[in-house]
């Protein structure tokens, strides 16, 4: 039992260090190489740089020590250690990608920068995220704002980084660099998404009729999806009705709307997304 929960250790310490890795080669060549603004502690930490010269690799560690002094009351101890392990990890990194640059010839692009900037950093960072590490910064703060004002820490975390994006724009005073950050965000947030969601992209499709048991069978046999039903209530008739419940691949949305639309045309139908999609059909082949 040891040897398997230091393994687990080893690998996780590996996979946090990695990630810290990645998303410093983004930070250092893609968003510090074309001007872009960053939230977090990086982002006080490149906020520093454009105002003193200060490298970002000794930045950031000024700027996390006092956070962690702040806010380690309110970590547990293996969430202390971890982050003082990735705050370790994305410092050593950075310092090593700021010591042995790479020129990235994008033609002075910042659109390009600012896309696979956010792609690959947040590929970084969501394996930093699920092998339970962190990289401190404005979480800490978070962390205190909601143990004495109540604050939610989502919301904390948002302000905190506007915060910082809009004092960057002051110090640079370049409105392009803070739009281009704004696709880096979106698309760094995209990322972190997909990786730490994981699975499989579907839609889940609720459907309210009075026909749900012809529309469950032609699904069942036309596109070989089952269907759960839902009892539910109408407020006006105060009947009680089925409701079906069914979940597609994207690519057969099309094929769904048909089969209820050709048996019922008043039905009431909902579609929205889900993640990760684990079962029979999709994550399971079926049996034969």
């Amino acid at each position: 039992m040891q040897d398997v929960k230091f393994k687990k250790l080893i690998k996780e310490l590996v996979m946090i260090s990695l990630g810290c890795a990645i998303y410093s080669f983004a930070f250092t060549h893609l968003i510090v190489q074309s001007k872009m603004a960053e939230g977090g502690g990086t982002g006080i930490a490149l906020l520093i740089y454009y105002i003193t010269g200060l490298p970002t690799s000794q930045g950031n560690l000024l700027v996390n020590i006092p956070l962690l002094i702040m806010g380690y009351k309110f970590l547990t101890k293996k969430t202390m250690h971890y982050t003082l392990y990735g705050i370790g990890m994305l410092t050593f990194w950075i310092y090593i990608f700021e010591r042995f640059h790479i020129v990235l010839d994008l033609g002075g692009d910042r659109l390009l920068a600012a896309l696979f900037g956010g792609g690959i950093a947040g590929a970084g960072l969501a394996i930093v995220f699920l092998f339970g590490g962190s990289t401190g910064g404005v979480d800490l703060i978070a962390l205190v704002l909601n143990k004495f004002y109540k604050t939610p820490i989502a919301r904390s975390i948002q302000v905190i980084d506007a915060i910082i994006i809009l004092a960057t724009l002051v110090v640079l005073k370049d409105i392009p660099a803070i739009l281009y950050t704004l696709i880096y965000i979106y698309v760094l947030t995209k990322m972190l998404d997909i990786v730490l969601e994981g699975g499989l992209p579907g839609k889940a499709v609720m459907i309210i009729s009075p026909k749900i048991e012809e529309i469950s069978e032609a699904i069942s046999v036309k596109m070989e999806r089952g269907m759960t039903y839902l009892h539910g209530e109408g407020s006006y008739t105060g009947k009680e009705m089925k409701i079906g419940y069914c979940v597609v691949s994207l690519k057969e949305i099309k094929d769904i709307k048909e089969i209820i639309y050709s048996i019922d045309k008043m039905a009431f139908v909902t579609i929205n997304n889900v993640h990760d999609i684990m079962g029979e059909g999709f994550s399971i082949n079926r049996k034969r």
